[in-house]
């Protein structure tokens, strides 16, 4: 009887074992490599330009394909988006509606831009009137025709302000710190 429950304390310990080391691989993360001096200083000169993403809705509004959206594709567009909607849409309908349409749930205008009155639906005015206000912030020339270098933000990262750096706290003309921000002497 003895040599039969050594096999299945054996084969306990095993199993108690290899779940321990499966649980441990799970928990652990990778080590994070620190970013070099030269590294740090790539990040802080980044820039880049961007596309707004109501801008991604109002590129697909451009009916005739001039690369320019006037206020008639607009209206045009706005009536086509609107369409999609059975009815008045809630939160659910539109956050399928905004990561297609706007590339991301989480993209401005969100639900409660459109829904003004903040009753859990959204109006076929309340919409139009959104969509109207975004392109009229959009067209900075404000003639009425948002062309694509409006749809544009252009992003220009300054010196020391990488990974939320602002610079504050750093010490000033090669003086090394005053040690955890007490006041020199």
């Amino acid at each position: 009887m003895l040599s039969s429950q050594k096999p299945k304390t054996r084969f306990l310990v095993l199993i108690s074992v290899m779940t321990g080391l499966g649980l441990s691989a799970c928990a652990s993360k990778p080590e994070a490599k620190a970013p070099s001096r030269q590294g740090i200083k790539k990040q802080a000169r980044s820039s880049g330009t961007f596309l707004h993403p109501i801008a991604a809705l109002m590129i697909d509004m451009d009916i005739n394909k001039d690369k320019v959206v006037d206020r008639s594709e607009l209206t045009a567009g706005i009536q086509s988006e609107w369409a999609e909607f059975d009815s008045k849409p809630g939160a659910i309908r539109f956050s399928q509606w905004s990561k297609t349409a706007l590339g991301s749930t989480d993209a401005l205008p969100n639900f409660m831009s459109f829904d003004r009155d903040f009753n859990g639906t959204i109006t076929d005015s309340e919409f139009s009137t959104q969509l109207e206000a975004e392109f009229n912030r959009l067209d900075k020339n404000a003639d009425g025709r948002l062309e694509r270098s409006e749809m544009l933000v252009s992003f220009q990262a300054q010196r020391g302000q990488a990974n939320g750096n602002s610079g504050q706290g750093r010490p000033q003309n090669g003086q090394r710190g005053g040690g955890g921000g007490q006041r020199q002497r």
